[in-house]
């Protein structure tokens, strides 16, 4: 198969120098490109900034904002067979970002912020097209981090973007060497993987994609 995964967390500018991101370590979608690249799946590798070593093997495009990520998976999304979207896109980008270095006053900043294109939602409505390497609609995975009803507001993400399998956690995972995540496909039941490191929980959405491309 053809897997396209995002990683890292974005950066929205508000002048040369500053921006807004998130604490995004980019683990889980490193993870995921060596564990599908080990699995024999060709991988193409869409990466806001990190301090990781991209995997040997796989396709690189470095972006940092979210409308440079969206321009990349919108370029890549046809050409894939499944997107698997780790990466911690910003919701929100500067409306006016400075072209010049603010500096700093007395008075207090304000700052106008946008929405960003939701890149997800956008997958979901577009992944009818045929699989390069195989029948049926592209297969679409989506994280979702939740601090509270984690698989009500997971479930809903699910549904309301059109997604075939959609993996949550808690804001603890950001980071860590081991969290627990709580896996849906489609229309079965929940499962869970408790207090698991980033390459076993990596290897086990691959294998459900997998499953997921022989069914179609």
């Amino acid at each position: 198969m053809r897997i396209l995964i995002t990683a890292g967390g974005t950066r929205e500018s508000i002048d040369p120098v500053r921006f807004i991101s998130n604490a995004s370590s980019g683990r889980m979608g490193y993870a995921l490109a060596r564990a599908a690249l080990k699995a024999g799946h060709d991988v193409t590798l869409v990466t806001a900034p990190t301090a990781l070593k991209p995997p040997t093997g796989a396709k690189v495009i470095c972006v940092e904002s979210a409308a440079q990520m969206f321009t990349a998976v919108k370029e890549q999304f046809p050409k894939c067979d499944c997107l698997i979207m780790a990466a911690a896109v910003s919701d929100y980008t500067p409306a006016n970002p400075s072209k010049t270095k603010l500096k700093k006053q007395a008075a207090k900043l304000t700052l106008e912020l946008k929405p960003t294109v939701d890149i997800l939602k956008w997958a979901g409505r577009h992944k009818a097209g045929s699989r390069v390497t195989g029948h049926g609609p592209r297969i679409v995975v989506g994280f979702a981090l939740e601090d509270r009803d984690l698989r009500v507001n997971a479930e809903r993400k699910l549904r309301e973007k059109r997604l075939d399998m959609i993996v949550a956690n808690a804001p603890g995972a950001i980071g860590a060497e081991t969290s627990t995540v709580h896996i849906k496909v489609g229309r079965m039941e929940w499962s869970e993987m408790v207090n698991r490191n980033k390459a076993t929980v990596a290897r086990r959405i691959v294998s459900l994609v997998e499953g997921m491309a022989t069914q179609a």
